[in-house]
């Protein structure tokens, strides 16, 4: 099946935003637990590469 290029688009952004919130929220669990602030940063940083690495991953079998 072949999907229009604004059909495409929406997916990576619905993409972006749940790495976004998945990001934030291992940000928050980090500073709450007691880590400082640069660790919670770094915490958000790979967890956000890794939540768009497996959906971007996701997105391209699915639309090939």
């Amino acid at each position: 099946m072949h999907w229009d290029f604004h059909t495409r688009v929406l997916l990576v952004l619905v993409a972006v935003l749940c790495s976004l919130i998945a990001s934030l929220s291992a940000a928050l669990l980090a500073y709450v637990t007691g880590r400082g602030g640069l660790q919670a940063v770094g915490w958000s940083a790979g967890t956000f590469a890794g939540s768009m690495t497996l959906s971007l991953s996701v997105l391209t079998i699915l639309l090939s």
